[in-house]
């Protein structure tokens, strides 16, 4: 467990009113708090394990405590608990565009199919601006991938064929037809991850699933990730 020390300041990024902070470890964090709510917190914390394991380049991340002893001399939008902590990612932006095309073409397919699994529509990006919620390293070739606390989205297959296009990684998914080959790569790393699940789903704080409100939460999950068993899921996607 990382310990929060210090809090710095409260990002300007975010819906969330993230706060970046400094743990017992040295490390600076961007924790997320109760704005988040609690079921955000669980699907940030299992679609950041799962982005991990996938291979798409999420932040390290932990399980912060905040004291109600740091809370005293200032008013922040957090409370004493246990909270979510990404590693704090210096000189990096929101990615333009127009600098799509000099990031990895295979990476950014992977994220396109990454979140049509985790159900995310919160990574839009096109000429005419967006949300991608995917942010350019100083290198400008280099990405890293934030933000799921709106994946597992009840409306998700509602909205899919109006809103597919819109996603960050659209013209590079569907610049051509899936193959096989593809299919069978992608759904043998998709169960590889899914094999993960039980371990990630255990690891979830006890507080947070008394909080969310939602008992079937868990389950809710597993049986979205599910459906790259079924051939309706590639259908969507070809």
């Amino acid at each position: 467990m990382v310990y929060i020390e210090r809090i710095v300041r409260k990002m300007n990024q975010g819906q969330t009113g993230p706060y970046l902070c400094v743990g017992n470890n040295g490390m600076h964090y961007i924790v997320k708090g109760p704005n988040t709510t609690y079921r955000g917190l669980i699907r940030e914390f299992v679609c950041g394990k799962l982005g991990k394991a996938i291979g798409l380049p999420v932040p390290d991340f932990e399980i912060v405590y905040v004291d109600r002893s740091l809370l005293e001399y200032g008013n922040y939008e957090l409370s004493e608990g246990d909270w979510f902590a990404s590693k704090y990612e210096e000189n990096i932006q929101d990615v333009p565009y127009q600098r799509l095309s000099d990031l990895d073409a295979n990476g950014l397919k992977l994220l396109f199919l990454f979140d049509y699994w985790i159900k995310n529509d919160d990574r839009t990006l096109t000429e005419s601006g967006g949300n991608p919620n995917l942010f350019i390293r100083s290198d400008l070739t280099s990405f890293i991938v934030l933000d799921h606390n709106l994946a597992f989205a009840a409306d998700y297959d509602d909205c899919f064929e109006e809103r597919k296009n819109l996603h960050v990684s659209a013209s590079i998914w569907f610049s051509q037809q899936m193959s096989l080959f593809d299919k069978e790569n992608y759904e043998e790393l998709l169960g590889k991850c899914f094999e993960q699940l039980d371990p990630m789903l255990d690891a979830i704080p006890d507080e947070w699933l008394e909080n969310c409100g939602d008992d079937g939460i868990v389950d809710g999950i597993r049986v979205t990730l599910a459906r790259f068993k079924t051939a309706e899921f590639w259908e969507g996607i070809k």
